[in-house]
């Protein structure tokens, strides 16, 4: 929920945009908005699924897949019978569901099984930098001029969880690579002393990190199973909406697997799950999966 506000109401509620050298007219106040770290939360349950015997997890760190092996299987697609990785082969047992959930690095792994996959890598930018730090080290910042909550425009993304101050801004087309672009980092660095230019000496020296987020060609999830297999799935591609819907997503992954087809899924939870499905745009396409293998380096 949320409501409209005077630019003078939000200085008062955010008084970290006082500031600023524009200052706002109004303002969308969310009122009941909260912000939470995706990487601790992350963190934090690959920890409880490795404790909980019960869910017989094992992740695999530092494990590059660098080749798949199918073959027909008596329905007539084709089945995933092994990965074959830097560390060694994993065998898939007959029954066993794939799932590719790799983020901006599907269309790689869609590749090495000749299939083509409409996600491309946004890179996204961001900061972090230490309340606590910059209130040690400045005399005239004050716990006040630092933000407590979501701050965002048009350009740039400020949220503060606990002593982090975390600022992010814009999407980059460049490839897989996940260094900072140097003019992109230079007009980020910008746009984040303009929003709090109270912190642009922190704003100079913190480092910039880049992560890529799936982007499917449409913007709609790609979320199902891979009609040209009987045992791969893949969830992908709400770009920066990931994390919001995890769960939601992780629910028709389990429901699929189990045995449901899109038609149950859809009557017991009352949507059209095969607006999701990767039928059409997910594609077989051996040779063009090849040239982009040989484009992409894979």
């Amino acid at each position: 929920p949320f409501c409209q506000i005077s630019g003078k109401d939000a200085t008062n509620i955010e008084t970290s945009i006082f500031y600023q050298e524009k200052q706002p007219t109004s303002a969308k106040y969310e009122y009941e908005s909260s912000a939470a770290s995706s990487e601790r939360f992350t963190e934090e349950l690959a920890e409880r699924c490795l404790k909980d015997p019960k869910l017989d997890v094992t992740i695999l760190y530092d494990t590059k897949i660098k080749a798949v092996n199918t073959e027909k299987s008596s329905s007539g697609k084709e089945s995933i019978t092994q990965l074959r990785t830097n560390c060694g082969v994993i065998d898939v047992p007959k029954g066993v569901q794939v799932l590719n959930a790799a983020g901006a690095w599907v269309p790689h792994l869609m590749a090495l099984m000749g299939v083509y996959a409409p996600v491309y890598p946004l890179k996204g930018y961001a900061m972090s930098v230490s309340a606590n730090d910059i209130l040690s080290k400045s005399k005239d910042l004050k716990p006040k001029d630092l933000p407590t909550r979501i701050v965002s425009d048009k350009y740039m993304y400020t949220s503060r969880l606990g002593d982090e101050v975390r600022i992010t801004s814009v999407g980059e087309f460049s490839g897989w690579s996940t260094k900072p672009t140097p003019p992109v980092e230079a007009e980020f660095r910008e746009e984040a002393v303009r929003q709090f230019p109270q912190l642009e000496p922190y704003i100079r020296e913190t480092k910039t990190k880049c992560g890529h987020r799936p982007y499917v060609s449409d913007g709609i999830l790609l979320l199902g199973r891979v009609k040209e297999f009987d045992n791969l799935l893949v969830s992908c591609g709400p770009g920066s909406n990931g994390w919001k819907l995890a769960m939601g997503s992780g629910e028709i992954i389990e429901r699929l697997v189990s045995g449901q087809t899109e038609d149950d899924i859809s009557k017991e939870l009352g949507f059209d799950a095969h607006s999701f499905s990767p039928a059409g745009r997910v594609r077989h396409s051996p040779l063009f999966a090849k040239l982009c293998r040989a484009r992409w380096n894979v």
